[in-house]
This record gives C-alpha cells, sequence and structure tokens, in this order.
C-alpha cells in the first residue's frame, strides 16, 4: 500500500511538474507572441512614420522644383523678350545704316558725274562714319551672343595701356576730325596693365564710341590714369557732352536694359555697348 502511495504522490508530482512546464512553454509562447505584436506594431509604425517624412521631403521637393521651374522660365521669358527688343533694335539701326549707304552712294555718283569732289570728299567721309557705326553695332552683337552663351574666352596678359589708347584714337581719328574733336591721351608711359587685350579693346571702343556720338563739335574728349596706392590702375575717360543723370545710369546699367534715351536728344541706343562694358570688366 505505502508502495502504491508513493508510486501515486511521484506520478502527481510529475504530473504537477509537467503540468506547470505546460503552463511556463504556454506563457513563453504567449510572450513571444506578445513580443512579435509589438516589434510588428513597432516596425509598422515607424514604416508608416518613414513614409510619412519621406512624403513630405517629396512634396517639399516637388514645390521647391516647381518654384526653381517657374523661376526658370520667367528668366529664360525675360532673356527672350530682350533678345526679341535687341534684334528688333539692332535691325532697325542696321537698315537704317543701309539706308543711309544706298542714299549716300547714289550722290556719290552724282558728285562724280560732275566732278564736285568737295562734296565727295564730304560723302565719303560719311560713308567712312555709317560703315564703322554697322561695323561696332554689329561686333558688340557678335561678342553679346559669346558672352551669353558662355563661349568668350579671356587670356590675360601683360601690355602697354598708352600704347593701346594711342591705338584706339588712331581708329577713330577720322571721326573726331569730322565733328573737330580734340582727343588728349595723358595716359602714364610707364603703365602696364595684366588684362585680355580683346576685352580690353571692345570696352575702350565703345567708351570712346559713345563719347565722340554725344559730344558736340569742339568738343574735347581725354584719357587719363590717375595714380593709386594700389595693384591696379585707373583709368578715367572724360568728355564735354552731354553726360547722364543718375538715374539714366543706373537704368543702363541694369542686367537686360537695353533701350536707353537721352534727354535733349533725338539719339536713341541699343545700351548694348555699356552693357558689353559692363559684363567685360
Amino acid at each position: 500500500d505505502q508502495n502504491k502511495i508513493g508510486a501515486v504522490a511521484d506520478y502527481e508530482k510529475k504530473y504537477a511538474v509537467a503540468q506547470k512546464q505546460k503552463q511556463i512553454s504556454v506563457l513563453k509562447v504567449e510572450n513571444k507572441l506578445k513580443e512579435t505584436q509589438r516589434n510588428t506594431m513597432f516596425y509598422s509604425s515607424l514604416s508608416m512614420l518613414l513614409l510619412l517624412i519621406g512624403g513630405v521631403y517629396l512634396y517639399a521637393q516637388k514645390i521647391k522644383n516647381g518654384k526653381i521651374i517657374l523661376s526658370q522660365k520667367i528668366k529664360l521669358d525675360e532673356l527672350n523678350a530682350t533678345k526679341d527688343q535687341l534684334f528688333s533694335i539692332v535691325s532697325h539701326d542696321l537698315r537704317s545704316s543701309v539706308n543711309a549707304l544706298k542714299t549716300s552712294n547714289t550722290k556719290l555718283t552724282t558728285s562724280l558725274e560732275t566732278k564736285n569732289y568737295e562734296q565727295l570728299d564730304q560723302l565719303l567721309n560719311q560713308n567712312n562714319t555709317i560703315a564703322n557705326g554697322a561695323y561696332n553695332l554689329l561686333d558688340n552683337l557678335l561678342h553679346w551672343a559669346l558672352l551669353q552663351t558662355k563661349q568668350l574666352y579671356f587670356h590675360k596678359d601683360s601690355v602697354h595701356l598708352y600704347s593701346i589708347v594711342q591705338q584706339i584714337e588712331y581708329n577713330y581719328k577720322p571721326l573726331l576730325l569730322d565733328k573737330a574733336i580734340t582727343f588728349e591721351n595723358t595716359v602714364s608711359k610707364n603703365s602696364f596693365i595684366f588684362v585680355d587685350l580683346d576685352s580690353l579693346k571692345i570696352v575702350l571702343r565703345n567708351l570712346l564710341d559713345n563719347a565722340i556720338k554725344f559730344t558736340p563739335e569742339n568738343g574735347q574728349i581725354s584719357m587719363y590714369t590717375v595714380e593709386t596706392n594700389t595693384d591696379f590702375c585707373q583709368l578715367v575717360i572724360q568728355d564735354t557732352g552731354l553726360g547722364m543723370t543718375q538715374n539714366t545710369i543706373d537704368e543702363l546699367l541694369q542686367d537686360n536694359e537695353l533701350l536707353a534715351k537721352k534727354k535733349n536728344s533725338e539719339i536713341i541706343g541699343t545700351g548694348l555697348g555699356m552693357q558689353l562694358c559692363k559684363q567685360m570688366i
């Protein structure tokens, strides 16, 4: 009987341990399931958060790109409007120049037939002035186009400033003589500057051309250097012409501002030369 009782007690003990182990296994499974659920919830929440952040970022990028595209479109429209305005003005100027040459050539033929050499000389000088103006306009247009398309390359070198000014003066001698304008070159002969020579010539030509255009007969144009304590050379181009108000200067030097009108004058220019000078400098 005692053996039976011991066997039953032992069985009950083993049964209780087995039940306990079963409960523990169930609890472990439940805990693992809960942990899996928590992890699933965490990763789901994290994914949702990342999707939300990604959506906000993509939307912000879309807005930003939209603004950039709009800005580029506005700029492109402005450039196209400027280009259209420029070609309209240049076409008008060239048409006027060609028409003036045609009229002058007709008069030249008559002068040759009548052997009116005085008028012939005047007409030849006039033709030279017209051709020079048309050439400068086309030259400016070419360099402006090269600048806009970033095809203009600069090569700096040491040049003698006085000699360059002297050369520019020589090229414009007929125009200076035609209006009896006195030109004075007092640039320091000791000045050597480190520049792109072609660009410097374009700047000086445009400034001198404007000075001659807007200076009345018997006027004076001077080019001189001002001594400074820096590594730069200050070149002054001064004339006794019409001059400009500060408002006109500010308007003329604005980007893409092409049409400039002078008060008390019927002369209308494109302003292209001044824009070119500004960009070259």
